[in-house]
């Protein structure tokens, strides 16, 4: 190899090493930042069990426009489910 073409070599490595720690910097603050995200999710959660609780008052419309209230469901096990469209 002629000089020119081993200092073109050179700096190659040289920026290949740059990309490589700054993408493993990147992937460091990504990891970070989801675990105290997570923390402050389960943080959030509780650890009160909800069994035996009063479920709060919920009055909803079904999507054929009917009102429906949580409380119709008194003594049998409801699963609500939310939804959204843009």
């Amino acid at each position: 190899m002629t000089k020119p073409t081993q200092q073109r070599s050179a700096r190659r490595e040289k920026r290949r090493g740059k990309v490589r720690r700054a993408v493993h910097a990147r992937r460091v603050v990504i990891a970070s930042a989801s675990i105290v995200v997570g923390g402050f999710l389960l943080v959030g959660c509780g650890s009160e069990p909800a069994a035996g609780r009063v479920a709060p008052v919920l009055e909803l419309t079904t999507v054929d426009g009917e009102p429906v209230a949580l409380s119709d469901y008194l003594g049998r096990p409801v699963a609500v489910t939310f939804m959204h469209s843009y």
